[in-house]
């Protein structure tokens, strides 16, 4: 479950934030997370509420922004969002070029 990892990477990262601001709380966590990053949010947010036990982030919540997958094609340059992994352009069956929909992201601590 590398769900686990990622949570503890990013408490680790909020830790830090607060460390550095001289906060004494964590508040909330904001994360952009694309559809095609592979992440399971409930596991996720499991991990994360595990490992921010008797830290400043005990409260604290992820709130987590979702983002599409996106492609353009390389042959008619049109912008598609893809519902499913399909990765040929439906208007000239060129090859489409992922612009998002594959991030992992810290957006922001909210801390005291």
């Amino acid at each position: 479950m590398h769900e686990a990892t990622l949570a503890e990477s990013i408490l680790n990262i909020a830790l830090e934030a607060a460390r550095q601001n001289h906060a004494a709380k964590i508040f909330k966590v904001g994360l952009t997370l694309g559809d095609m990053a592979g992440v399971e949010v409930e596991a996720l947010t499991l991990a994360f509420d595990v490992l921010k036990k008797n830290t400043p982030a005990n409260d604290a919540r992820l709130a987590i922004k979702r983002v599409p997958v996106s492609a353009a094609c390389n042959k008619c340059g049109k912008v598609f969002t893809l519902e499913r992994y399909n990765f040929f352009c439906p208007e000239c069956d060129g090859v489409l070029i992922l612009q998002s929909g594959r991030e992992l992201l810290v957006d922001f601590v909210d801390c005291e």
